[in-house]
């Protein structure tokens, strides 16, 4: 096989792979996924001009993670761990298979241990599938700037703005400081089983649902901004009304 057609074979199943984890995780972007699938390809052809057996897994790890952030487009563990769970699977259910099928007696066992592991893991995501289905794409707009984030719509939320009776939506001060307000706060008290506090809320100007390419106007709320990590692997939490408009 000659060097251009390994590149433009590995460049293509990379572009592949990656798109499919981009948008399971539901961050695609055509630039961020080409440039991955650009580093996957160099790492390869690197590889294979220059092996270095003893570094092998430990690059291999480092590149998933930072092929991963890459396609999130965010630092944040709880970001992007989603789109290098979903790579994990991908990589170890098509070397597994190719060692089955390529591959000689002595692979054998290797492949069917990688294609078991991925076949497991790619059980246990479609499992927590289920929790996905409660998520929700936010576009939120004020006078300051625009943010963009995903919410895990909890029905136990149950919060109201108490001059307007609007519902709350609770989401952590990184995701929303682009379109902090400098005034026109509200101070909103809560309370929960690991005990209570209090938050400051904004009403922001619009609030959309984004479904690929479409947006919904959102139901009004008033966003409680939370100093502190929310506890699970959501940033954001939706009130119970936004149930209608998640996935």
């Amino acid at each position: 096989m000659s060097i251009e057609v390994f590149l433009l074979v590995n460049l293509a199943a990379d572009l592949a792979l990656l798109c499919v984890a981009a948008r399971c995780s539901g961050c695609f972007n055509w630039r961020r996924a080409l440039a991955s699938a650009l580093l996957a390809t160099g790492f390869a052809l690197a590889e294979t001009l220059w092996p270095l057996p003893h570094f092998a897994l430990p690059a291999q790890v480092l590149l998933l993670a930072l092929i991963s952030m890459l396609l999130s487009g965010r630092w944040d563990f709880r970001t992007w761990s989603r789109p290098a769970l979903l790579l994990c699977e991908g990589a170890l259910l098509s070397g597994g298979v190719a060692s089955l099928c390529l591959g000689g007696t002595r692979s054998q066992s290797g492949g069917v241990l990688c294609a078991l592991s991925g076949a497991l893991l790619t059980a246990l995501t479609c499992a927590g599938r289920r929790a996905a289905r409660w998520q929700v794409h936010l576009l939120l707009r004020s006078p300051t700037g625009t943010a963009r984030f995903t919410a895990l719509v909890d029905t136990g939320n149950r919060l109201r703005e108490p001059i307007s009776g609007l519902p709350v939506l609770i989401a952590e001060e990184k995701l929303v400081r682009a379109i902090l307000p400098e005034d026109g706060y509200r101070i909103l008290s809560y309370s929960s089983v690991g005990g209570g506090g209090r938050m400051a809320c904004f009403k922001p100007s619009g609030i959309w649902i984004e479904r690929g390419h479409r947006r919904t106007r959102a139901p009004d709320v008033w966003v409680a901004v939370s100093a502190h990590p929310l506890p699970g692997a959501y940033r954001a939490l939706a009130p119970c009304e936004f149930a209608n408009y998640s996935h």
